[in-house]
């Protein structure tokens, strides 16, 4: 037994050595060119295969992923973080990205045998060591859904063509907020004082959003104030010209007066108010941020937060409606 002990020992003393040799001594050759040795590749990416299926979330939050405007904001945010990467339909890739190791897949390949909640995980947490980074913020899953949405559209062969690539001006931020509703915010009932501080808040990370840190990534932080004075004396995006106004319904109340916990949103975002107009804005996208005010992701604005941490999801649908749907 004594015997066994000490060869195991031998042997584990030898393993060490050659370790630290390896690593210490820089033998294990690292470059691209030499590529990996045979069998390491299968073994990583199957243990990738199995590390996404065991993490992905649950579908039940999902939303629609055949909605045009999901899609289309998926295309848009692709065409400037992923393409270059992974190409798209009638978009090839370089010859430096075809040499990287391992080789970022095509796009039509890549998502071929992924599920859509685990093409979420993917892009949202992204993959260690391959190149493949993860969503720009944390705790922003909802928007990877619309990244999700176009991945699934090119896998059905029904992809958009992505938006044309017009630098970092205002051209490139009307590609989403002049032509695309549902999640994307109108902006041309917004002051520009507002959205110049709204982009400072993308650039810093004090208002977590991946698709706009992304956007304003591109963005000179000293253009700031000029792209947001052209941006709000823009055109009102395609999906609000000429739109119906309904009557306010269960959430004019609320808007109007509020109750024993919920402040009346009209006290800052009235006429009177100093808070960013909501009249006319989409429905959507008001949901989705008032959800982040409630659930604490966005903590940039005490009044804010507290105003919106006691709403319920009637309540905040109410309200979306009343504000997208009624006139001022």
């Amino acid at each position: 037994m004594r015997a066994v002990l000490l060869t195991l020992a031998v042997l584990a003393a030898l393993g060490l050595a050659g370790a630290v040799s390896v690593v210490g001594l820089g033998l294990y050759n690292v470059s691209a060119h030499a590529g990996h040795w045979p069998g390491v590749s299968w073994i990583l990416h199957t243990t990738f295969r199995n590390s996404v299926r065991l993490r992905a979330p649950s579908m039940e939050d999902a939303p629609r992923l055949d909605d045009p405007d999901l899609i289309a904001l998926g295309a848009g945010h692709y065409a400037t973080a992923c393409a270059g990467c992974h190409g798209a339909p009638g978009v090839a890739r370089t010859a430096t990205v075809r040499a990287m190791v391992p080789e970022p897949p095509l796009i039509g390949e890549a998502v071929e045998s992924w599920r859509p909640n685990e093409l979420h995980w993917i892009v949202e947490n992204g993959v260690k060591m391959s190149g493949m980074p993860g969503w720009p913020v944390q705790g922003r899953g909802d928007e990877v859904w619309a990244v999700v949405a176009y991945l699934v559209s090119v896998r059905e062969r029904m992809a958009p063509a992505l938006p044309a690539n017009d630098g970092a001006g205002v051209a490139y931020c009307r590609t989403c907020h002049e032509k695309i509703g549902g999640p994307v915010p109108r902006l041309d009932i917004l002051d520009a004082e507002y959205l110049e501080a709204q982009l400072d808040l993308y650039a810093s990370g004090a208002r977590p959003g991946g698709i706009m840190a992304q956007a304003v990534s591109r963005v000179r932080k000293d253009d700031f104030g000029a792209l947001a004075r052209e941006l709000a004396q823009g055109d009102a995006p395609v999906f609000a010209r000429d739109a119906p106004r309904l009557d306010g319904g269960d959430g004019a109340a609320l808007a109007r007066r509020g109750n024993r916990d919920v402040p009346a949103c009209l006290a800052c975002h009235g006429d009177t108010g100093k808070g960013p107009a909501l009249f006319g804005q989409s429905q959507d996208y008001l949901t989705t941020q008032l959800k982040l005010w409630r659930d604490g992701t966005y903590v940039h604005d005490n009044k804010m937060h507290a105003a919106a941490r006691d709403l319920t999801d009637a309540d905040i649908d109410a309200l979306s409606r009343y504000f997208a749907n009624s006139a001022e």
